[in-house]
């Protein structure tokens, strides 16, 4: 028997609340906010967290990354804490402010390690289309299908760097709990962390818990839904993961994200059932009346807030 869970999320107006208060309007249909950020709170300072900056490069020197990692101030320096990667580091970074951070800091006090670009604005498309994507069976990087003008398929790149670079200099920073370091991810980076699972050795697990949000699963003729499919059991038992979706169908007549999917629903409880079936303990979580961009700030609140991993 695999474990197999299906959760709903009972109030929207909870969600989208969430999401108001922090300065994200509900508009289902209203594309990414690509204006440049101010000060985030790492910048601003915290009574809470202490933040680290440090930049690193893709080794093709083509994509610049911009690394934070909060650790909190009043724990004690040998305590071994949980920690949550968040992808899209930059606008990740956006949506955290000193009230999060003392809810925080009074529960299990998780470190917070976001990963961006070294740029002002909260999603580097380009960089993040060839990042968070994986290869075809060629394994290298080519044009997007979804978007020919960017490239995409760096996946595996990426995560040497995420494995080698960025993941070693954090351990200098604070000691991590094994059994809590979890990675997020949405839209292109939900399919990263799905590609990650799958590429993970289980002997050599670097994350306890992957939370993919919105993961893009129609991209590329279904690439990763394929990988999964012939991804090994034994690979795959006994890693933990969420999938957290919107149950809005988009309409036929409004414009819509490319990144949307119009049978999101059904994808994703087939990705579970999927994975589940390998001896992945998957979870579906569905939030009403939200939608794929909509699903950003109402996952990765649910991870910090919620204690889920």
């Amino acid at each position: 028997m695999f474990a197999l869970s299906w959760l709903f999320k009972k109030s929207a107006f909870c969600v989208c609340a969430i999401s108001l208060s922090f300065g994200i309007h509900c508009n289902v249909y209203a594309k990414p906010d690509l204006q440049a950020l101010g000060p985030n709170i790492a910048e601003q300072g915290s009574s809470y967290y202490q933040f680290q900056v440090k930049n690193f490069q893709s080794a093709d020197q083509q994509r610049h990354y911009k690394v934070w990692v909060g650790i909190p101030k009043h724990i004690n320096k040998n305590k071994i804490l949980p920690a949550v990667y968040m992808l899209d580091g930059n606008s990740a970074m956006a949506r955290l402010d000193e009230s999060l951070l003392k809810k925080l800091s009074e529960q299990d006090s998780p470190v917070l390690v976001a990963i961006g670009y070294q740029t002002q604005l909260p999603f580097e498309s380009a960089s993040r289309s060839v990042d968070y994507t994986p290869a075809d069976e060629s394994g290298k990087v080519a044009a997007d299908p979804r978007n020919p003008e960017r490239m995409a398929g760096g996946s595996a790149q990426f995560r040497q760097v995420l494995f080698e670079k960025i993941m070693p200099w954090v351990n200098t920073q604070v000691k991590l709990d094994k059994q809590r370091t979890a990675l997020w991810g949405h839209s292109y980076g939900g399919l990263f962390v799905l590609d990650t699972l799958l590429n993970s050795q289980s002997t050599d697990n670097k994350f306890s818990h992957y939370f993919s949000a919105s993961p893009s699963l129609t991209w590329a003729d279904s690439r990763l839904l394929k990988a999964v499919e012939k991804a090994p059991p034994e690979q795959l038992k006994n890693k933990k993961l969420w999938v957290m979706e919107g149950d809005i169908i988009q309409s036929t007549t409004r414009p819509i994200s490319p990144n949307a999917d119009r049978d999101m629903i059904q994808n994703n409880r087939q990705l579970v059932l999927d994975l589940a079936s390998k001896g992945v303990d998957a979870k579906l979580m569905l939030y009403p009346h939200l939608s794929h961009g909509q699903v950003f700030q109402a996952s990765l609140m649910e991870v910090l807030q919620n204690r889920l991993f």
